[in-house]
């Protein structure tokens, strides 16, 4: 890691497990984020690692996405029991 990279946190990964989530219905990237990490404007961190996956699966018109659809959680601050993570 380059001094640029250390003054200005490049190449900083988020910490915390990865945790594969199913999708239930209503779950919306807002409402899984809220679980997640705490805050709903966190949402992107749900979407990006799942960008390829939410394209085709995120219901026409809705942010809803489709019950059943498997997403890459990263960094998660609460584990899959809604409990702090450590």
């Amino acid at each position: 890691m380059g001094l640029l990279d250390r003054l200005f946190g490049g190449g900083k990964k988020d910490s915390g497990p990865t945790f594969t989530y199913k999708v239930g219905v209503s779950d919306t990237c807002r409402s899984v984020a809220k679980r997640f990490f705490g805050d709903e404007s966190q949402w992107e961190k749900v979407y990006k690692p799942n960008e390829w996956r939410l394209k085709e699966e995120v219901q026409s018109g809705t942010d809803r996405l489709l019950p059943g659809t498997e997403l890459t959680i990263k960094g998660a601050k609460f584990g899959l029991d809604g409990q702090p993570i450590a």
